[in-house]
């Protein structure tokens, strides 16, 4: 029983040693592929960095593109002046801030006349209520 036994433990012993190699083996290679992985993300970071820089830099060289080229269309096609241009914009800001000066005058009016009259609506209600809270109850 004693070779048996030995045999045994033998098999038992190079079970264990090849488990724990199998297991060295596969964390080994998660950690490989851990590395990997994060190699790969910090790749695509920089990339995503590289195209929001590039299109934000896209966008602004057209932004200046497309302000030139208009300021040039009306230089160009408007048959005005400077001056008749920046006299006609003043006269409209003047209208435009007249316009709106009157209407908010007429809104403030109409607050105030809408405040009163809930008022006086509000007075009128207290006053009944205090006349009926006088009067004596009906009698049975």
């Amino acid at each position: 029983m004693t070779v048996e036994h030995d045999a045994i433990a033998e098999v038992a012993r190079r079970f264990a040693e090849s488990i724990h190699a199998e297991r060295t083996a596969t964390l080994e290679a998660l950690a490989a592929e851990r590395e990997a992985a994060q190699r790969l993300l910090a790749a695509l970071r920089r990339e995503h960095e590289r195209q929001t820089a590039s299109a934000a830099g896209a966008f602004v060289a057209g932004l200046l593109i497309g302000a030139a080229v208009g300021v040039a269309a009306v230089a160009l096609l408007n048959p005005r002046s400077g001056r008749d241009i920046r006299q006609t914009l003043v006269a409209r800001a003047s209208v435009t801030r007249q316009s709106f000066a009157e209407r908010l005058r007429a809104a403030i009016a109409a607050g105030q006349r809408a405040a009163t009259e809930r008022e006086q609506e509000l007075w009128r209600e207290y006053r009944k209520r205090i006349n009926e809270s006088r009067q004596p109850p009906p009698t049975p």
